[in-house]
């Protein structure tokens, strides 16, 4: 619970960052993260390989609409609410895959931004999905670690920052990818399902 209220005080001070007023996330990224982001697709292909040339190439067919870099379906952004939501760490420099148990996270919000945030687990993002393009967002935003009491405003620190695609991939289903996140892999997915 402490943990929960942590995140909660974070997503507050993110409310009152420069990031809550700005209308399109192309004001809001960073150039690394603006970069970051056009090289989504050549990262996804980078990743898989690196996948596949390793001895876990078969837990890419356990979870093929995931790994899927092409499916992007309309409505990308995710209505608010709970949900299940598992980190997937694909490439890197020291496991080429690692599928992580479901934690917690949450949407707020309506629009065309919407607030992110990962409630529980070491490693949580907080920050806002804003719309872009008809079978896409953007997720731009800060990680918090441990037991970091706050968190750290995107645009202050780039260990910190976060950018990814947010995509919806099935009918209750959505993924952020989040090309070359600075710690550990090559491309991070996080599997969004609401909490039923």
């Amino acid at each position: 619970m402490a943990m929960i209220l942590k995140v909660l005080g974070a997503s507050a001070l993110l409310l009152g960052t420069s990031a809550a007023i700005a209308e399109r996330w192309q004001d809001v990224a960073t150039p690394a993260d603006a970069a970051r982001l056009k090289d989504r697709d050549a990262t996804f292909a980078a990743a898989l390989k690196e996948v596949r040339a390793s001895e876990y190439a078969g837990e890419l067919a356990k979870n093929p609409l995931l790994y899927d870099p092409d499916t992007r379906l309309a409505d990308p952004l995710p209505p608010e609410g709970k949900y299940r939501c598992a980190t997937h760490k694909l490439g890197g420099q020291y496991l080429a895959f690692i599928a992580y148990p479901d934690f917690v996270c949450a949407i707020y919000g309506s629009g065309d931004k919407r607030q992110f945030v990962k409630l529980t687990g070491s490693q949580r993002p907080v920050g806002y999905i804003h719309a872009d393009t008809k079978r896409s967002g953007v997720f731009l935003g800060s990680l918090m670690l441990g037991d970091d009491a706050g968190l750290v405003p995107y645009g202050q620190d780039k260990e910190r920052d976060l950018a990814g695609t947010v995509e919806r991939i099935g009918k209750d289903r959505w993924r952020i990818v989040f090309p070359r996140p600075y710690y550990e892999s090559t491309m991070d997915i996080i599997d969004l399902r609401p909490v039923k």
